[in-house]
């Protein structure tokens, strides 16, 4: 959950104004503040390596009839570096206003650009752009800047450092650190290795609002609000919820495969033992699921131990956790991030679900997924 101000819930539950604005950032300088943008478009995807990624439009009209449209490398709104640091600005009347910062992002494309252009005592001036802007989080530079010969961790005492040092920029530590098992050699892919790391926490990787890296437990945490319908509030905020069920991310079994630190194979793996969900029959027979196994591979575990206590712990969550996905529309609110577990309530029917993905637009509401605890 973003942090804001104490007053803030309470507005989101009632009636109240809000756009999107961005600071400009190139070359490590503010260059504009405060930019209103047009027809904003954001989604957050937990399951992606690039996690947040949005749309927007700029419409720029200077006082000295001058262009910021990118025709060049260096331009302040080229795909190459230049940032936009995005906030969602809430007001409530003339007595509340708040800024949200919703992420920064990198500019990854201008898929169009447009100026208009009149004469003015016979030079060439401009009346104003309109930049299109495509938009992904800063682990897509981290994804692109690959490494260029294998490699390993110089320092395996700590985990976070390493994390750090691979990311490039500040991190915000939310799990306790512990030291890497192992030296492994990287490959080519430097966010992937990042990920890595962070499952050594088990934890997954993520990016925080204000820009820096960080890590999501993947422990469910304790709830950190509650959504509930008309039915049941007053004030509820939930307008629909719709249920979805796969069994393509569902298994019953968890093997893992890897090479201990003197060469040696490591196998260990643990399965539903009950339920509809079993890997088999209490006689040996086939179940009606059968055995559908998720298979691990991890240089950083290195022992029989290891393998078997994390073949363990991540059963029930292959199991469980993702079998089954509500989609809620709910009335828009910026306080959610991906990870925050929610309290939902609805007429007969309550339940616990963890934020999978947003998507928020200049609409009054927004769509957020939901993996359920059952």
């Amino acid at each position: 959950m973003r942090d804001t101000s104490a007053a803030l819930p309470d507005v989101l539950k009632g009636s109240f104004d809000f756009w999107y604005v961005a600071d400009l950032i190139g070359d490590g300088n503010r260059v504009l503040k405060d930019i209103t943008l047009l027809d904003p478009s954001f989604s957050s995807d937990g399951d992606s390596l690039v996690q947040e990624t949005g749309s927007c439009t700029i419409v720029y009209s200077g006082d000295f009839a001058e262009t910021i449209a990118p025709t060049d490398i260096g331009d302040v709104l080229a795909p190459y570096g230049n940032r936009l640091q995005v906030s969602i600005m809430v007001t409530d009347g003339p007595g509340f206003q708040e800024r949200i910062p919703l992420g920064t992002y990198l500019i990854s494309e201008t898929p169009t650009i447009h100026t208009e252009r009149f004469v003015f005592n016979t030079a060439i001036v401009s009346r104003g752009d309109r930049i299109d802007l495509t938009l992904k989080d800063l682990f897509y530079g981290v994804q692109r800047d690959r490494f260029d010969v294998p490699g390993v961790a110089p320092d395996l005492s700590s985990t976070w450092k390493e994390y750090q040092r691979l990311m490039g920029f500040p991190v915000t530590r939310t799990v306790v650190d512990a030291p890497i098992s192992t030296a492994v050699a990287y490959q080519e892919d430097k966010l992937q290795a990042a990920y890595d790391l962070a499952a050594v926490l088990d934890a997954t990787a993520c990016m925080r609002p204000d820009g820096t890296a960080s890590m999501r437990p993947n422990v469910w945490p304790a709830p950190v609000d509650v959504l509930s319908s008309g039915d049941m509030d007053s004030e509820g905020t939930l307008i629909s919820a719709e249920r979805g069920m796969s069994n393509d991310n569902v298994y019953n079994k968890v093997v893992v495969r890897t090479n201990g630190s003197d060469g040696s194979a490591v196998l260990a793996s643990a399965a539903v033992t009950s339920g509809p969900l079993r890997a088999s029959n209490a006689d040996g027979s086939l179940s009606p699921y059968r055995t559908v196994p998720y298979f691990v591979s991890s240089d950083y575990i290195t022992t029989q131990a290891q393998a078997t206590d994390y073949a363990t712990t991540l059963l029930p969550r292959v199991s469980r956790l993702r079998s089954l996905e509500v989609v809620l529309t709910e009335k828009f609110n910026p306080r959610r991030e991906i990870g925050d577990v929610l309290d939902v309530r609805r007429l007969g029917e309550r339940f616990q679900g963890r934020i999978k993905k947003i998507r928020r637009g200049t609409s009054g509401a927004q769509i957020t997924t939901v993996a359920v605890n059952p």
